[in-house]
This record gives C-alpha cells, structure tokens and sequence, in this order.
C-alpha cells in the first residue's frame, strides 16, 4: 500500500514539474527577441509615416531621405550600419527629442512612429500586420540589424 502510495505521489510531482515547466519555458520561448526583420509596422502606417515625413522632415532630410548639409541619410547602408546594434527604442527617442530641428518633439508618439515605419519601409524592412506602436517597453526589444538573422 505505502508503494501504491509512494508511486502515486511521484508521478503526480512529475505531472506538476512538467506543467510548471511548460509555463515557465513556453512563455520565454514566445518572447524571442524581435529585430526589424520580422515586421513590426504595417504598410499603412507607413503611409502616414510619408506624409508625416515630407511635412516634417523632407526640408532637412530631402524628399528621398538622401540626407543634405548637416541632415544624415535616413536610407542606404552607411544609415543601417550606424544604427545596427540598437533598439527602435534608440531610433524613436532620436526622432521625439532632436526632430524636426526646428520644433523638436513637435510629433505626438504615434507620430514618430509612423515616420520610423516609413524609415524601415525606405530601407527594404519588411512590413508586418501590426504596427509599431510607441511603446518603449516593446520597442527596446526590436533590435536593428543590417541583415536578416
């Protein structure tokens, strides 16, 4: 009887390790880090992040994101490998306290968002379903990378 009992309680710790595992490992695995290769804004934010952009950011920047005088190019390689290694986290808080440089934090969050996901579309990034929400929690987790993982 103490056996039946013995075996009965060892395989009922096994089923509870087991669940408890599956509710540990499951929701990390869930949560591998995203990078701006798995499409994190959609192609209609990205719209609006072109309007946004050629009110806002064109008169410094240029219309084809090509840069001019002391504005960087917002497209091309030598833009991908400077911010390579960051977060979108790093690219949104640029945006929303140095631009436009006329009126910095003139946008509203969402607004920098919207021109960021014009800003990937530009670079060849691929679209998602959702968009890219000004959230820094989740955006400090999108890492930039120059090529696809």
């Amino acid at each position: 009887m103490q056996r039946r009992i013995g075996l009965v309680l060892i395989v009922a710790i096994a089923v509870m390790v087991g669940a408890l595992s599956k509710a540990i490992f499951i929701p990390l695995a869930a949560q591998a880090p995203k990078n701006v290769w798995d499409g994190i804004y959609s192609d209609e934010q990205a719209a609006r992040g072109k309007k946004l952009y050629i009110d806002n950011c064109s008169a410094c920047h240029g219309e084809g994101l090509q840069g001019a005088d002391l504005a960087p190019e917002l497209k091309g390689e030598m833009f991908v490998l400077r911010w390579a290694g960051f977060s979108m986290q790093d690219i949104l808080t640029t945006i929303s306290t140095t631009m436009p440089a006329d009126a910095p934090g003139k946008l509203m969050p969402q607004g920098n968002a919207d021109v960021a996901a014009f800003i990937l579309q530009v670079n060849k990034f691929p679209a998602g379903h959702d968009e890219l929400k000004p959230d820094a929690a989740i955006l400090k987790e999108i890492a930039i990378t120059a090529t696809k993982p």
